[in-house]
């Protein structure tokens, strides 16, 4: 059982390295714009509707200073597997979330838009 376990954290490691090496910085840009930025900024310290992005890997769900959560938005660390999860159906990881955002299905398109929020 051990042994499988750890084949498959292997797997899913090298997954995401994969993943990580084709992704594309500028396709993930244009997605944010199209995507998020009417209510996500990634300029430090700018405010908009939703919490600030700027800084998100490794933070902590839930923690941005001057921003009301939704009920429960708590217990993750924006890591690469999280934001997989809760980019692809938001209201799935976080049932009580107030994002409108119905999630991004394609999981390439997923990758280069955390490769533009530098979360890796």
């Amino acid at each position: 059982m051990k042994h499988q376990l750890l084949v498959a954290s292997l797997g899913i490691v090298a997954l995401m390295a994969a993943n990580s090496a084709s992704a594309d910085v500028a396709k993930g840009e244009a997605l944010f714009k199209k995507n998020c930025a009417v209510c996500h900024s990634v300029k430090p310290g700018e405010k908009k509707i939703g919490p600030n992005l700027s800084g998100l890997a490794g933070r902590a769900a839930g923690t941005q200073e001057g921003f009301k959560y939704s009920d429960g938005f708590t217990g993750v660390s924006w890591d690469v597997a999280n934001m997989h999860k809760f980019i692809e159906n938001p209201k799935g990881m976080f049932a009580k979330t107030k994002m409108t955002f119905p999630g991004m299905k394609d999981a390439a398109e997923r990758t280069d838009l955390f490769e533009f929020l530098g979360v890796k």
